[in-house]
C-alpha cells in the first residue's frame, strides 16, 4: 500500500539554478527594509486621460522608474559600494535594471533582464519607449541577446562552488562589474497580489538597492479635511546598511514619495 500518496517528478532546471544564484547573491549586502504607501492617482489619471483620447497605452512601470531616477540622483548616497576594504565608489548615473516581457516571435514570450542606462537623464517618454522597444522582437538584438545566454549557460555548467565562490564572487565585489552587469539600481513589479489585496513584495536581491512595486489599492484618505478614495501603491525599498543609514534613506524615500505623488516626468502629458 502506498502510504506516500499521489506525487509528481519534475526537474529542476538550469534556468531556476541560475535564480537561485542570483538570490543567494544578496548575501554581500547587509539591506535595511523600508514599507511606504504612495498616492498615484494623479499619475494614473494622466496615463488614463492620455490613453483614452490617443489610444497608446503608456507603461506605469516606467514612469515609476522614472521617479526613482530622479530620487536616486538627488541622493546618490543610495547608489555607492564598497570597494576592497576602505574605498567606496558612488556612481553619479542612475542604471535601472529591471524585467521586460520579451517578443520572442512566434506568439512565444519570456522574461529577460534589462538595464537602463542613465535613466536619471533621460525623460519618462525615453524610457517608456526604450523599454516597449526591447520587447519587440530584433534579429540583431536577439543575437546579441541568444550570445548572453549562451555566456550564462556555460557559466552554469561549473559546479556550484566555483560559480557562487569564484565567478559570482569576483562581479558582486566589484562595484564596476556590478554595474556593467546588473546596473546599480533594482526595480521590480510584482502587484499581483489580486485586485483589492493589499501587499508588499520582500524580494532577495543582488542589488544594493531594490525597488519593488507592489499592490495598488483604493484607500480613503484624508486630504483638506476630507476624506477622499485614492489609488495606493504599496513600495519596498531595499538599501545596503553597510553604506546607508536610515537618515539617508528615508530622505531618499521621501523625495520619491514627493515626485510620484506630484505626477513628476509627466508634465507633457497633463
Amino acid at each position: 500500500m502506498n502510504k506516500t500518496g499521489d506525487y509528481t517528478v519534475g526537474r529542476f532546471t538550469k534556468a531556476r539554478e541560475l535564480i537561485t544564484d542570483a538570490v543567494d547573491a544578496s548575501k554581500y549586502y547587509n539591506h535595511i527594509i523600508g514599507l511606504i504607501e504612495v498616492d498615484v492617482t494623479k499619475g494614473l489619471e494622466i496615463l488614463t486621460k492620455h490613453r483614452e483620447k490617443t489610444g497608446e497605452r503608456l507603461s506605469f512601470t516606467s514612469w515609476i522608474m522614472k521617479c526613482v531616477a530622479q530620487a536616486v540622483s538627488e541622493n546618490l548616497v543610495i547608489q555607492t559600494f564598497r570597494k576592497g576594504r576602505r574605498k567606496t565608489i558612488t556612481f553619479h548615473d542612475v542604471d535601472i535594471k529591471c524585467l521586460v516581457e520579451k517578443d520572442m516571435g512566434e506568439g512565444r514570450k519570456v522574461p529577460i533582464q534589462y538595464v537602463i542606462r542613465k535613466s536619471n537623464k533621460k525623460s519618462y517618454k525615453e524610457i517608456n519607449d526604450e523599454i516597449r522597444t526591447a520587447q519587440k522582437y530584433d534579429e540583431d538584438k536577439n543575437e546579441a541577446e541568444q550570445k548572453t545566454k549562451n555566456r550564462q549557460q556555460l557559466i552554469m555548467k561549473f559546479p556550484k562552488f566555483i560559480r557562487r565562490g569564484i565567478i559570482w564572487r569576483a562581479v558582486m565585489t566589484d562595484p564596476f562589474k556590478v554595474k556593467k552587469h546588473i546596473g546599480t539600481i533594482g526595480c521590480t513589479a510584482v502587484g499581483m497580489f489580486g485586485k483589492g489585496i493589499a501587499g508588499w513584495a520582500i524580494p532577495k536581491t543582488m542589488h544594493s538597492t531594490t525597488f519593488a512595486l507592489g499592490a495598488i489599492v483604493k484607500k480613503p484618505v484624508i486630504i483638506d479635511g476630507k476624506i477622499e478614495h485614492r489609488d495606493i501603491l504599496h513600495i519596498t525599498a531595499e538599501f545596503n546598511h553597510d553604506i546607508v543609514d536610515g537618515a539617508p534613506a528615508a530622505r531618499c524615500m521621501s523625495r520619491l514619495t514627493e515626485t510620484i505623488k506630484e505626477g513628476f516626468g509627466l508634465e507633457d502629458y497633463m
